[in-house]
């Protein structure tokens, strides 16, 4: 970690963290309102004083899921725990994004006095590292990978702080591209072969298309949300946009790559050309609405979380077995990106009055005759994060079984960075996210007419306004 990210946490007021984290105004004044209740992250886990008794109860805290089963096997697996160790556990579900509300909550129940006992989320480690929310966890995780192997790149990359783990891994969250084999090969496309490229995916989408049948191609938004932030990120950065340099010092958004992705993508949404392959409404899709557009039969082509396809597993619906997910696709940059997980893990709040139940109830749900009944139903969305899995055989069977699966198993042992790139993941480029500042811009060009250039100015403005308001100063 640079000297420049550690000094970022000391100049950042509390309000302005809840600011940047896209919570409304009453959450921030009751955070400005709470007295601080305790010791930094790192020294909640050692020196807070241990109490006379062990805790009978605790609060786990798990993100909702599309796929609703999830949640309540989740929930049953951590309530039968406690149950075998005498600990009534309450389960609460929490709002699934890291663009919701759920990080400056965290933060004002830390600063309160009053966390959840355990979190399982995605993508929430800067945040929460940086605002002080976290205990280190390192005793906990080095007994998992004694057990289990190392977990993915990104597990180390996003969860490991100056070589002290802030977060259990515990899944690789399944995504990617999922496509209609049977209207694709119709028009004489293989999914596989025919759909390696962002052109190549666009042009198929817009042949594919029949609005009379209510058959889309494109089933992408760019409205707020994860999904919608998604579409944005996966085209900047396949187009060779880079945010900043990889020390944090240089703001490099602004460039030629950046203004040729936006105009290629805000093309698809303003050109009379495209129309035809794009579903009514999808400006407005919130995260839920792709999963029920292919669901439902309607669109030919969307990217999403494993859930849609999970879902489609457990209601029997025909539209599974025709469910095929792509190879990760190219773009101008020319290389594949294929992620390294590290995006669902368990998190020890600062002041939780359970830990050590906490870690042995996070080891517990890594245990493989607890962990693999869960994964193997969630039809790749709850993937294994550590290495000895794959080499299990019922592991092996599945894959065997369900090319799809495996797929979305390979797309998560990559090496890529993600959005921070050429940077490590850090807590600014978070806040850019929870700003939905990559949203904001394309939208600029779709609904007001602003010009690509203009946008991506516009952006790289909203940037250097963010890095201002963290105490990162940009050249």
């Amino acid at each position: 970690m640079s000297e420049q990210y550690k000094n970022v946490r000391a100049t950042l007021s509390r309000r302005q963290a809840l600011k940047l984290l896209g919570a409304g105004a009453g959450m921030a004044t009751l955070a400005a309102c709470v007295a601080p209740s305790g010791p930094s992250g790192g020294a909640a886990g050692e020196g807070s004083a241990a109490p006379s008794e062990a805790p009978t109860s605790m609060v786990v805290a798990h993100r909702a899921e599309y796929f609703q089963e999830m949640e309540t096997i989740f929930a049953d697996a951590v309530k039968a725990w406690g149950a075998e160790n005498n600990i009534e556990v309450e389960t609460t579900v929490v709002a699934a994004e890291a663009t919701q509300d759920f990080v400056p909550k965290t933060i004002a129940a830390v600063e309160a006095g009053n966390p959840p006992d355990l979190i399982y989320h995605v993508r929430l480690t800067q945040q929460l590292y940086f605002y002080e929310a976290l205990q280190p966890v390192s005793d906990t995780v080095e007994q998992a990978i004694e057990a289990y192997g190392d977990p993915s790149s990104g597990h180390f990359r996003v969860n490991q702080i100056d070589g002290e783990w802030w977060a259990v891994p515990f899944i690789n969250n399944g995504g990617g591209s999922f496509a209609r084999r049977s209207l694709f090969e119709a028009i004489g496309v293989d999914p596989l072969t025919d759909l390696g490229t962002f052109d190549a995916i666009r042009e198929a989408c817009l042949e594919v298309s029949n609005p009379d049948e209510e058959i889309y191609g494109w089933g992408r938004t760019v409205n707020q949300g994860g999904d919608g932030q998604g579409t944005v990120t996966d085209i900047l950065r396949n187009w060779g946009v880079y945010i900043t340099n990889a020390d944090l010092t240089e703001l490099t958004f602004n460039s030629p790559e950046a203004v040729a992705a936006v105009e290629w993508l805000s093309e698809i949404y303003t050109s009379d050309t495209y129309a035809p392959m794009l579903p009514p409404g999808i400006l407005a899709w919130t995260d839920s609405s792709n999963n029920e557009a292919y669901l439902a039969g309607n669109i030919a082509y969307t990217s999403n979380a494993a859930s849609v396809y999970a879902k489609a597993k457990a209601d029997g619906n025909p539209l599974f077995e025709d469910t095929v997910v792509l190879n990760v696709p190219v773009g101008p940059r020319g290389e594949q990106l294929i992620s390294g997980g590290g995006d669902g893990q368990m998190y020890i709040p600062t002041g939780a009055k359970a830990t050590e139940q906490a870690k042995q109830l996070a080891l517990h749900m890594l245990n493989p005759d607890i962990f693999l009944p869960i994964s193997l139903v969630s039809a790749g969305l709850f993937l294994p994060a550590y290495d000895n899995y794959y080499t299990m055989d019922s592991v092996i069977e599945a894959f065997e079984a369900d090319p799809n699966l495996q797929r979305l198993g390979e797309q998560r042992q990559g090496d890529d960075i993600g959005l921070s790139e050429p940077a490590d993941p850090n807590p600014y480029i978070d806040a850019l996210s929870a700003q939905a500042v990559f949203n904001n811009m394309i939208l600029e060009v779709i609904t007001q007419g602003v010009s690509p250039a203009d946008a991506v100015a516009n952006a790289e403005g909203r940037m250097r306004q963010i890095g201002a308001e963290m105490g990162v100063t940009f050249s």
